[in-house]
């Protein structure tokens, strides 16, 4: 039986393609996570150091006010734009994006690598901060990027998150791997399971809230932030002290994606049961027109299958993108 096929998905879901089977020593979910976004730094950067080199740096105007960047890299032949999402904390240079958009480009897409607002050196481009919920800015920017040849988007983890809401807004084409679509449990799990993710995201969070503090030092002080100890109070403070919303769950719910949040957007998600940061339950009774994929292995966006090889995960991309466009 194929691996991702034993996981019993709902009815809605589907394999599409070969599945993803690593090797035994691959099967693990904290090698296949470390793997995506640090184990494989060296070799997707050296694949990938052609398509940085003809990247262009681009500055997206948005309607909030907002200025968001993203680097683009054309192709030889007029192609559908893929807009690639990073990760929380993560950037347009995150190996794991790297390396799905060289497999994109490769196969003769248009792609452009999104920063989030404050993600990848960018935090002098905007005074406010960035949250989770700033949805309009982020369809903003891919609706632009996409408006010349058309397009579709993918994305990574809260990436992901993006991405769905993209698709709600716009109907574009869209690939959502591993997304954080419930954000409480994600946060949970970060607190409660493997104390290396927790340290990983408050090291990177703390370093984030620091860029931003130099880049706008008569505004921002976080000193109290970078006391505590875990994303749940961290998040507590940043969102009684820096945002509008009410609390912490009424914030969370802003970019809450299960039960019908979906309904009517025509996406496809991707995903492990093994994840551990975004638990596999967080994608029961999805609408119908988003599809599951899921597999036995992977981890959190990880689907490697080898240290020097383009992951399952960006073959799977290509294939999905070319059903699409072809």
């Amino acid at each position: 039986m194929p691996a991702d096929a034993s996981v019993k998905p709902k009815a809605n879901s589907q394999v599409r393609g070969e599945p993803f089977a690593p090797a035994p020593w691959l099967r693990n979910a904290h090698a296949q996570t470390l793997l995506a976004s640090v184990g494989r730094r060296r070799e997707v950067a050296r694949r990938a150091a052609a398509l940085v080199a003809a990247s262009r740096r681009v500055l997206i105007p948005c309607s909030d006010g907002a200025v968001l960047e993203a680097r683009v890299t054309e192709p030889a032949a007029p192609a559908p734009t893929i807009v690639l999402i990073h990760g929380w904390l993560g950037s347009a240079d995150s190996s794991y994006l790297l390396s799905a958009a060289s497999e994109l480009h490769a196969a003769g897409f248009r792609v452009a690598r999104l920063n989030l607002r404050d993600h990848g050196g960018t935090e002098h481009l905007n005074e406010d901060l960035f949250h989770s919920a700033r949805t309009q800015e982020v369809v903003d920017a891919v609706v632009h990027l996409t408006a010349r040849d058309g397009g579709g988007v993918i994305g990574f983890s809260l990436g992901g998150n993006f991405a769905l809401r993209v698709a709600r807004a716009t109907g574009l084409p869209t690939l959502a791997v591993c997304p954080a679509i419930a954000p409480e449990r994600t946060m949970r799990a970060i607190d409660t399971g493997w104390v290396g993710y927790r340290w990983y995201f408050l090291r990177k969070w703390h370093r984030a809230l620091r860029a931003k503090q130099a880049a706008f030092p008569d505004r921002y002080d976080f000193t109290p932030a970078f006391a505590l100890k875990s994303v749940a109070t961290l998040t507590d403070l940043f969102v009684r002290d820096h945002t509008v919303f009410r609390d912490t769950g009424d914030y969370l719910d802003r970019y809450t994606l299960t039960g019908q949040a979906l309904t009517g957007t025509r996406a496809t998600i991707v995903t492990a049961a093994d994840d551990p940061i975004v638990p596999i339950v967080d994608f029961h009774d999805l609408p119908i027109g988003v599809d599951v994929v899921i597999s036995l292995w992977g981890g959190h966006c990880g689907f490697v299958e080898g240290a020097r090889a383009a992951s399952w995960l960006d073959r799977f991309a290509v294939r999905h993108f070319r059903a699409v466009f072809d």
